[in-house]
């Protein structure tokens, strides 16, 4: 099973790479690939894992108020063969 987790960061925010780093450890203990920034596409076991992921970037996110937001994809079971125009050199996928 894959899920997609998106986040924007306001431009002005002194915090953002804090931020980003928070948001990238609610991710931990799951694989990802990162075709875009601030864009990733998570294997995970069950729908208990997309309650969990949520339940700690929304915990994240809140700490952050007003200088993050995301958005998380349901479930879907599907391989994540995905076009990608440009894949990026850095940080594109990670086994955690």
């Amino acid at each position: 099973m894959h899920l997609i987790v998106s986040w924007d960061i306001e431009q002005s925010s002194r915090r953002a790479e804090e931020i980003d780093d928070a948001m990238k450890r609610g991710l931990d203990g799951y694989s990802w690939i990162q075709p875009l920034s601030g864009f990733y596409i998570l294997e995970i076991g069950s729908a208990l894992d997309w309650n969990l992921i949520q339940d700690r970037l929304l915990l994240i996110a809140q700490n952050f108020s007003g200088e993050v937001n995301f958005l998380m994809s349901p479930i879907y079971d599907a391989e994540t063969d995905y076009f990608v125009y440009q894949i990026p050199d850095k940080n594109f996928y990670k086994m955690s």
